[in-house]
Parts: C-alpha cells; sequence; structure tokens
C-alpha cells in the first residue's frame, strides 16, 4: 500500500471518529444545560488537569462523570481513542527530553486528559441554544447560522467517510474521493443558502434541563472542593 493511501485510511479513519465522538445521538437532554456552566467546567478542568497526577486523575474523573450522568457513556470509547492522539504524539515527542517514562506518561495522561475534557466540551455544545441566545440579544439574521453550520457539518463528514472508503475499495486515488466531497460540500452549501432565504422568520426555541444542569453543577462544585483539598 503505498504512502498516499495509507494517508487517505488514516483520514477515513479519524473523519470517522470525530464524527462519532462528537456528532452522534442528536439533541439529548443532557446537551440542554447552559453553554457558560459548560465553559466554567472545562476551564476549571483545564487549570486544574496542569497540577499533579492527583489532579490529573480528578479531573479525568471528572470527565468521565460528565460522559455517563449525561446520558452519554457510549461516546466515551470514541472520544478516548481521539484523545489518544495527541498524548501519544506529546509522550513520544517529550521523551527524548524528558529521557523518564514517567515523567513522559504524566505528560501524555495530562494531554490525553485536558483533550478528552475539551472534546467533552464539544459534544455536549448545543447549537440551538446560541441561535435562542442570539433571538434573544435581536440578531434573527444571524441565529440560524449556528444550527445550520452544525448541521450541515457532519453531512460533510460522513459524505468524505464514504467517499474515502469507496475510493479504497475501488483503489482509485485518495484525492478523487476527496474531490467528490468537495463537489458534495458545494452542494450542500447551495441548498442552505436557498434554505436561508426561504426562512427569514426562523424562531429557535430552547429549553433547560434542570436535572442536567443540577448534576453539572455538582460535578463542578465536587472539582472546586477537590482543588482546594488537593
Amino acid at each position: 500500500m503505498s504512502v498516499l493511501k495509507r494517508i487517505a485510511v488514516l483520514l477515513r479513519l479519524f473523519v470517522s471518529l470525530l464524527f462519532r465522538s462528537i456528532f452522534i445521538y442528536g439533541d439529548i437532554e443532557g446537551r440542554h444545560v447552559p453553554f457558560i456552566i459548560n465553559l466554567v467546567l472545562l476551564m476549571t478542568q483545564v487549570l486544574m488537569a496542569r497540577g499533579g497526577v492527583e489532579r490529573v486523575l480528578i479531573v479525568f474523573t471528572s470527565v468521565l462523570l460528565t460522559y455517563f450522568a449525561r446520558g452519554s457513556s457510549k461516546v466515551v470509547v470514541y472520544s478516548g481513542v481521539l484523545a489518544l492522539i495527541p498524548s501519544t504524539w506529546y509522550f513520544i515527542a517529550s521523551m527524548p527530553f524528558t529521557r523518564d517514562f514517567l515523567v513522559s506518561a504524566l505528560i501524555a495522561l495530562r494531554v490525553f486528559t485536558i483533550s478528552l475534557s475539551f472534546i467533552c466540551f464539544f459534544y455536549f455544545f448545543n447549537p440551538v441554544e446560541i441561535s435562542y441566545l442570539l433571538k434573544l440579544l435581536r440578531l434573527k439574521n444571524a441565529s440560524l447560522y449556528p444550527v445550520l453550520t452544525w448541521r450541515v457539518v457532519p453531512h460533510i463528514m460522513r459524505d468524505m467517510e464514504t467517499a474515502l472508503l469507496v475510493g479504497e475499495m475501488k483503489r482509485v486515488e485518495a484525492w478523487k474521493s476527496l474531490a467528490v466531497t468537495v463537489l458534495t460540500t458545494e452542494e450542500y452549501v447551495s441548498l442552505y443558502e436557498e434554505g436561508l432565504f426561504s426562512k427569514p422568520g426562523y424562531e429557535p426555541s430552547y429549553y433547560y434541563s434542570i436535572k442536567h444542569t443540577f448534576i453539572t453543577l455538582v460535578i463542578l462544585v465536587f472539582l472546586m472542593v477537590a482543588d482546594f483539598f488537593t
């Protein structure tokens, strides 16, 4: 197998993994938590993960709790594999400088935990909330774009994965498969442009889940208390 074909296979696997880590399961209740709370949770996790191994493990536990308590346990496997990519790279790249397996392992664990925190944040990000907030700010023309963007990106990723897989089975060059994806993207753009003109009065509605907001706040308080005592 040539280098270009190997790259095409790796690209297809990466796109598939990214799709399953962020875009699956649709509009579940666990995604109806205020954006600002999710953002504060992410910032707390990132800052705390910069400490020692105890803090890193506490942050890792909080990320797992977020996935499981908010009804997305099946995503953990895909997210974990995706987070392994940068952590493995940092482990290999740091070894010549640290010359210590344990130090490099701690660096890799820290990168893995922070990466998993970001993936978790993007998974629970809800574009409908952003559209709803833009509507409240009387930015109705802009309120349609977050939802449309979050809808079209998964379609493009699935089309890219399919095109690369078909190209791999037919043993054609990877650039031809990517060219098909580009053409499909242009078609999506034209369709959504028509949608923009056909829905000038788009009125997004949104609700916040009291249950999952409370769960997220409990996890956030758990992190803050752990940060104080460690």
